[in-house]
């Protein structure tokens, strides 16, 4: 099972090369790692070229997260795809333990896992417990982040790109609603910063909720139907923005 790994990059001079030894210190190998350069004006690129056989993809201007995760999705020639951001790492068995369930479960379509902000443990037991996601726990709670995310190459769908807010969120309740998506309850990612804290992207509270917001606006393409779910969402999404705004937690 050959794995392409795909790592959108933008200004991440200072943490890129702990997230490319991650991905070479891997007990399996990956078939090819792919960092999507999103316009960057730091070094980024010029400590991506000190490792070999990287495959470097550089876009003209910068286009966001969705974009940088696109491009490499559409060059990999893998079976799977594995998406890792520039902060993040894996824990040395991630791309073993991705390809036995693969492997094993060709049903799998999309699948994610847990992670953690503490030091990555290697996970020697696949007692993994794998789970399918229905359409409705996708939709009310988004468990993907982007660095625990894996699929197969074949997938026809594709981050929206004018999203820069929940675009991990957007692509996975499309995917639920066509294909169904899994859950593998092991952590092996290592997150560079807490999910919301300060300095990423999730970090902007209003900008996400109204990502999120924006999304649950257009479920009525996956069945029309759903509009009036709408309204519902909308007040179940500012609710947890205000009980963050006032509690510190969602």
């Amino acid at each position: 099972m050959n794995i392409s790994v795909v790592i959108p990059a933008y200004n991440a001079a200072g943490c890129i090369e702990h997230a490319i030894l991650s991905c070479k210190q891997q007990t399996l190998q990956p078939y090819e790692i792919i960092v999507v350069d999103d316009h960057s004006t730091d070094d980024t690129l010029e400590i991506v070229k000190q490792f070999s056989g990287i495959t470097i993809i550089s876009l003209p201007v910068n286009s966001g997260p969705s974009a940088a995760r696109n491009r490499g999705w559409d060059a990999a020639k893998g079976d799977i795809i594995a998406f890792l951001d520039s902060d993040d790492t894996w824990t040395s068995d991630k791309l073993e333990i991705i390809s036995k369930v693969f492997t094993e479960h060709k049903e799998i379509q999309y699948m994610g896992h847990p992670y953690t902000v503490s030091a990555p443990q290697k996970n020697t037991n696949l007692q993994e417990g794998i789970t399918p996601l229905n359409y409705s726990s996708v939709l009310l709670r988004n468990p993907f982040q982007p660095s625990c995310i894996a699929l197969r190459r074949s997938l026809s769908e594709r981050f929206d790109e004018t999203y820069r807010y929940c675009e991990d969120h957007e692509l996975s309740i499309r995917v639920a609603h066509k294909y169904g998506c899994h859950w593998l309850n092991l952590p092996l990612t290592v997150l560079g910063r807490p999910q919301l804290s300060s300095g990423g992207a999730s970090g902007n509270i209003w900008k996400m909720r109204r990502g999120e917001l924006r999304l649950y606006s257009s479920i009525y393409r996956h069945n029309p139907a759903y509009v009036i779910l709408t309204p519902f969402l909308w007040l179940f999404s500012l609710s947890k923005m205000l009980y963050r705004l006032l509690f510190k937690s969602v």
